[in-house]
């Protein structure tokens, strides 16, 4: 009895391994890493409702708004070619006011990318996350 649970355990302990392997190579596979797979899941939970999937601006509730939100494809061209990622993450935190965005207190999103109130490695980690998948959006 005991052989046949110690084998099941390894069993079921060798299959989470070879799932995580396939889920790792996958997304290799696709180009996708762990933080650009974030990136984009942030991005649709707190940007694409205004921004869009494709960050043109026309999001399900752009029609709603005052101003139409930002063409977030065309920041490095309108840069001069150049990603600002420290801007981009300033507008992230509501360090820098963009008024849709609400004031620094209180962004549309809330606490959530504010350092101060998340626990400061995640949020870190879901501000480049999410920068960097701004930053591979960007029109070549």
């Amino acid at each position: 009895m005991k052989r046949r649970l110690m084998i099941f355990v390894l069993l079921v302990f060798a299959s989470f391994v070879l799932l995580g392997a396939f889920s790792a190579s996958r997304n290799a596979a696709s180009g996708q890493s762990d933080s650009n797979a974030r990136g984009r899941a942030l991005y649709a939970e707190y940007c694409a409702s205004c921004h869009g999937m494709d960050g043109k601006g026309a999001g399900p509730v752009s029609s709603a708004l005052k101003t139409i939100p930002t063409d977030l494809t065309t920041i490095a061209q309108r840069e001069g070619g150049k990603f600002p990622a420290l801007k981009v993450q300033n507008h992230i935190t509501g360090e820098v006011v963009v008024a849709a965005h609400g004031t620094s207190e209180m962004p549309v999103w809330g606490n959530y990318f504010r350092r101060k109130m998340n626990d400061a490695n995640v949020s870190r980690i879901n501000i480049y996350a999410l920068t960097k998948y701004i930053e591979a959006m960007q029109v070549k």
